[in-house]
């Protein structure tokens, strides 16, 4: 079956659509803000810190990796519930978690601003001009987010398979359009779409908890291929002195690529599904 992932701006009815084509199907649902829950608990972070993540950054948080690193733990989540399937998850640029995966189905649903207004003031006593502002600002906010961190427009029609507009099409035919296309052949999971999954999720917990335990300052990749994780490490560049002579430089890289490995290798080793790791750690740069 399909997993089902749902972009929604604020007050767009998401959540709604979300939870009633769960019970068609008889999916789990799951929100960012549940994501946002188990993460804090499982990587000790607080949510607040979380949720800052999944706004875009000020100018000095740009030259920190501290996004990145909360919303490794994030996606780490969503992995963990979508390697079952039969998922539906509803957050904004929420298909971005959930690269190129051939049984994804991905939704946008839009609604019109005063509807918007309308369902925003159900649950908020603010003036229509407040809650304008309010969602105009969200809805600009997300589109920053998802530019700086993935460079790309999340209101780019291509970026989805459906888009349903919340107007003359109203809840209940948006939940029966998601229903019968999540049945269709199209968007069936296969054994090479499963494993898929399974590689993205072994690659996102060895990020994320590489990104929670490591303190070493250095770039890296991971990739993960049934159950063989490949990493892909710098080291910290050191300082070069009139009194260091090539061994010593060659001591001293040595000892600093080990301790790169040690650290990886430590945070890593609980992590079920690893078969093997493969290190490739660069050499260390004298400046």
């Amino acid at each position: 079956m399909a997993i089902i992932i749902i972009s929604r701006g604020c007050f767009s009815h998401g959540k709604d659509v979300a939870e009633k084509t769960g019970e068609m199907l008889g999916y789990k649902v799951i929100s960012r803000e549940t994501l946002i829950e188990e993460a804090a608990q499982i990587y000790h972070v607080p949510e607040k810190d979380l949720i800052k993540s999944v706004h875009a950054p000020s100018v000095l948080e740009r030259f920190t990796r501290g996004k990145e690193q909360y919303l490794s733990y994030i996606q780490a989540m969503l992995l963990e519930h979508a390697v079952n399937d039969n998922l539906i998850y509803h957050g904004h640029a929420s298909h971005l978690l959930l690269p190129n995966i051939s049984h994804v189905l991905n939704i946008r649903i839009l609604a019109d601003i005063a509807d918007r207004i309308a369902f925003m003031q159900q649950s908020h006593d603010i003036t229509d001009k407040e809650a304008m502002r309010h969602i105009t600002a969200e809805d600009q906010q997300r589109v920053r987010w998802a530019n700086y961190l993935y460079k790309i427009d999340i209101t780019d029609p291509n970026l989805y398979d459906i888009i349903i507009h919340i107007k003359n099409l109203n809840i209940e035919d948006a939940c029966k359009i998601i229903y019968h296309t999540a049945q269709m052949d199209a968007f069936a999971a296969t054994p090479e779409s499963r494993q898929a999954i399974a590689d993205l999720a072994l690659r996102s917990r060895v990020t994320a908890a590489i990104e929670n335990a490591v303190k070493l300052d250095m770039k890296y990749a991971v990739h993960a291929n049934n159950g063989i994780v490949h990493i892909r490490a710098g080291t910290p560049s050191i300082r070069k002195t009139s009194y260091m002579n090539q061994k010593t430089q060659d001591y001293l890289g040595q000892k600093i690529k080990q301790e790169t490995r040690n650290e990886i290798a430590k945070a890593i080793k609980d992590i079920p599904g690893i078969k093997n790791v493969i290190y490739e750690i660069a050499p260390t740069e004298y400046t």
